[in-house]
């Protein structure tokens, strides 16, 4: 959600009005001494319009209110200096970017050399969960760069507005960069964390970040009543793309500063400023260990297709820069990748951008039924304006949409998604021309495949047969971040029967389905004789559970979540306008009617349901169980054909209820693993989050059940999550929910789903022997990125059929760059650790590196003050902590 009327948000220049108790304002200053006052505006992606004229306002208009500001009051004493903060991003590649003209252009640089024009550490503001680690450190570059290029310090604060609620891995991927301050600020109607004005947040790893929490998009210039120190940040935010404040602003900003606060200092200036002087102060502060789930991450399943693509084209850009490395010390000739790569982690990031369209306002949003259908059609009958500009266009009707043509509201989504369909496309094709090069230079004559593992641990798996469709054949322990080749005559087919039986056993599990459900209600581990599933739910594993809320539903979680209730506040978050409950109860859907069809192979039993009527919700649903002969797990993949739109609220579920006695929940978050049961900061998304990895439940003996989604992130626990806001929620009963679609939003996520796609979701049993975050984590990771194969054929190449490539001395870590520094000269390798275990770590390089130096370096790239570690034998070893990373340049 992006907040437009700033009448009503009361947020810029002074006048804003915190009504928590947390943020009072207080007439007197307390110990206050100086107030550093800092001014931005908030920045959208689109939202307000179509992200091409938004750059464009950004470009032009805005920064020349700002530097008329700056080069008028250039000879002004320093406290009325104007100085303009901005984001990474819009600064990087739009403001300063190629379209920029460049006369404006000469003005901005040198405002920037001498501190007027000042960027933050971060992009913009994201939906932070929803990403990828090194998405997150790409993101930081772009201000690095800036930094870089005018010999100024790297930013040592960060800033993000309107978004609630962020992963925890905040902490320790911004100290792990060098900078040490966060500023973050809340939309005026949604409800927040729960914690101190200032405080330190710590992340999994132990990382601190000194970080001040506003219930609003910034603060008053006047201190908070319950301020703890001498220095205090008044952090002054226009509203969503409105540009700098005005002279007159700011001069009666400071005139009401000196008549209200007297005896204090006022000084315009940065954030980093202000993070200097209240580190200076050594303050007593409270830490808050805790993780924030975003109470907007529900817009992640607005766009289902979209949401599939970023989690499985994400783990791929790692992938692909490893292979690329790799690949050019085994001798085969490659160009250099890093400014295709640059451009997947930019559109990857973009993605993550916290707007997906254009405000709901200039849409159907008040339109149900009928009316909506009719505003659809007439929507897409109108054309599309290749150009962005819609208003030339003869069928545009600017009186319904505020900002142009239907279509134009409409079209603002898929212009969006084009983000993530465009890092798909860079990869991808990559990846393929890396993979079938590969191929092409092993030692084997006429057509062969290579498997390549891009994973930095021994592993083996299921590989589809290249040349024959919906074949498998079985591959057993290939190396860490290596290859194995094979002929084509290599691949012995295997055989099949087919038979409709709904009850039948693997060399794993026992399994019965019920089809009047579409799923199964009884699941046997072999081994020990524990049944998986649970028999007193009303669902079954796999279940597929479609919801279509009522203003019932909707009204109780806006009454509970929106602390405005009228006007902006309703229409963004509520649902005005909504067909009521009498006419449209809340009710829940699953398909009562399944046909089975078995088939069983030497390297699987796989089982498909087809729902005999879909009842209209769609034209038709799928359910596929996929259990590997060769591995303790299951896949479940639902598909829809044809889903019907609907833009009453509705929300579509997967459902694995568990056999768990007295359950203990472990969810593999962002930055690492969360038990909601001790590790939620209060205020923030208890019902419904995003896994980076999955989650486990577990009972008193550590035995247990887990799953990870392969493509939609959204999970709840015990119970479906749409809808739903607590304080104090902890699951109990052991069961997942896994969101497939929904519309829960009404600002500016999609209002409505529709077409045909799939949705994967793997399982296995947790042993009593096992710890588990480290076998979370791995089989996640096996699961989300694939054995991966390339092709070729015709003359040998010289390469040998296997080989090993990077790897680590134990499972669990990740590489999340392994490639062309993208912050200097070099090469850059960098590890994170996930599976809670801290220690030495070894690393063992592909021997064509030559390296003879890991020079330690933070996120950014800077060197950190530790000596050079030797590298012998293609080895070196160094201490790394749980859920930390590491980074280091080779000599």
């Amino acid at each position: 959600m992006h907040i437009k009327k700033l009448k009503i948000l009361l947020i810029g220049l002074g006048i804003l009005f915190m009504s928590n108790a947390n943020a009072q304002h207080s007439s007197k200053a307390g110990k206050v001494t100086d107030i550093w006052v800092v001014f931005k505006t908030h920045f959208d992606l689109g939202f307000t319009d179509l992200p091409e004229n938004v750059f464009a306002r950004y470009r032009g208009e805005m920064m020349d209110k700002a530097l008329n500001i700056i080069e008028k009051n250039a000879s002004q004493p320093k406290a009325k200096q104007f100085a303009w903060t901005v984001p990474g991003w819009p600064l990087y590649a739009q403001i300063l970017g190629p379209l920029q003209n460049p006369e404006r252009k000469a003005r901005i640089e040198k405002a920037i050399r001498e501190g007027f024009i000042v960027v933050h550490g971060l992009p913009f503001t994201t939906h932070t969960e929803s990403l990828e680690y090194e998405e997150l450190v790409r993101g930081l570059g772009y201000s690095s760069k800036i930094a870089r290029t005018y010999g100024l310090p790297l930013p040592i604060s960060a800033k993000m507005t309107d978004v609630p609620s962020h992963s925890w891995v905040l902490p320790t991927l911004l100290n792990n960069a060098g900078i040490k301050f966060l500023q973050l600020g809340c939309n005026p109607a949604s409800q927040y964390p729960r914690v101190p004005p200032l405080f330190w947040w710590e992340g999994p790893d132990g990382s601190k970040i000194l970080c001040q929490y506003s219930p609003l998009y910034g603060s008053d210039i006047k201190p908070v009543e319950n301020w703890p120190c001498k220095n205090y940040l008044a952090m002054q935010m226009t509203g969503d793309n409105h540009g700098p404040p005005s002279e007159k602003e700011i001069n009666k900003l400071l005139d009401d500063a000196e008549k209200n606060l007297p005896g204090v200092k006022i000084h315009l200036g940065t954030l980093d400023d202000f993070a200097k002087a209240i580190i200076a102060e050594h303050p007593d502060l409270p830490t808050v260990k805790g993780d924030a789930p975003d109470t907007w991450i529900h817009g992640l399943l607005s766009a289902p297709q979209g949401a599939r693509i970023a989690r499985n084209a994400r783990p791929l850009e790692p992938a692909l820069d490893g292979l690329h490395t790799q690949m050019k010390t085994w001798g085969i000739p490659a160009s250099s990748i890093s400014a295709k790569l640059a451009k997947a982690y930019e559109q990857s990031l973009l993605y993550s951008e916290h707007t997906w369209g254009m405000n709901a306002e200039y849409g159907p949003r008040y339109s149900y039924g009928d009316d909506w259908k009719k505003w659809l059609a007439e929507a897409e009958a109108e054309p599309i304006a290749e150009n962005g500009d819609y208003s030339k266009l003869k069928n545009s009707d600017a009186s319904n949409t505020k900002q142009g043509s239907k279509r134009k509201w409409l079209n603002s989504y898929d212009q969006h998604q084009q983000y993530i369909r465009n890092t798909n496309e860079i990869v991808t094709k990559e990846l393929k021309a890396h993979l079938d090069l590969l191929a092409g230079s092993v030692n084997i004559a006429g057509k062969r495949l290579v498997v390549y593992n891009p994973l930095p641990w021994k592993r083996s798996g299921m590989v589809e047969n290249p040349w024959k469709k919906g074949k498998y054949f079985q591959v057993k322990e290939i190396a860490a971040s290596g290859y194995v080749s094979y002929s084509q005559d290599d691949l012995k087919e295997s055989t099949a029967t087919n038979d409709a039986q709904s009850t039948f056993s693997t060399p794993y599990f026992n399994v019965v389905f019920d089809l009047t459900r579409g799923g199964i209600s009884s699941l046997i581990e072999k081994t020990t004789g524990r049944e998986l599933v649970d028999k007193s739910s009303k669902y079954v594993v796999g279940q597929f559970l479609h919801e279509r809320f009522s203003t019932n539903e909707v009204d109780k979680w806006f009454n509970l979540y929106s602390r405005i209730k009228t006007g902006w506040g309703l229409n963004d978050l509520g649902k005005p306008g909504m067909i009521n409950a009498e006419k449209a109860p809340y009710l829940t859907f699953t398909p009562n009617e399944w046909k089975i069809s078995v088939s069983h192979s030497d390297l699987a039993d796989i089982a498909t349901l087809t729902a005999v009527d879909a009842k209209g919700f769609a034209k038709k649903y799928t359910l596929v169980f996929t259990f590997p002969r060769n591995a303790a797990y299951m896949d479940t993949e639902w598909s829809v054909e044809s889903k019907t739109p609907d833009k009453q609220p509705e929300g579509g579920w997967l459902c694995f209820p568990f056999a768990v006695q007295n359950p203990s929940f472990t969810v593999g978050r962002l930055g690492g693993p969360v038990n909601p049961a001790r590790d939620i900061i209060p205020g923030t998304n208890r019902h419904l989050m995003a896994v980076n990895t999955g989650v486990a439940i577990t009972q008193a003996d550590q035995s247990g059940v887990a799953l990870t989604p392969l493509d939609a992130p959204l999970i709840s626990l015990s119970e479906p999550g749409l809808w739903k806001y607590s304080m104090d929620y902890i699951p109990k009963t052991p069961s997942v929910f896994v969101n497939i679609y929904n519309n829960m939003w009404n600002t500016n996520f999609q209002l409505w789903q529709e077409g045909s796609w799939a949705e994967r979701v793997r399982i296995w049993p947790i042993d009593r022997h096992t710890k588990t975050v480290p076998n979370l984590v791995q089989k996640s990771w096996e699961a989300r990125l694939p054995l991966l194969t390339g092709t070729a054929e015709g003359p040998a190449g010289k390469l040998p059929v296997s080989r090993n490539g990077l790897s680590i001395s134990r499972s669990g870590v990740l590489v999340t760059a392994f490639g062309e520094n993208p912050d200097g000269k070099g090469t850059i390798l960098r590890v994170w650790e996930q599976a809670g275990i801290s220690g030495l770590l070894k690393i063992t390089l592909p021997g064509g590196l030559k390296a003879k130096k890991a020079i330690a370096v933070n996120l950014r790239g800077e060197r950190l003050p530790t000596p050079s570690l030797k590298i012998s034998n293609n080895q070196f070893s160094f201490s790394l902590n749980k859920y930390a990373p590491a980074s280091f340049i080779f000599e």
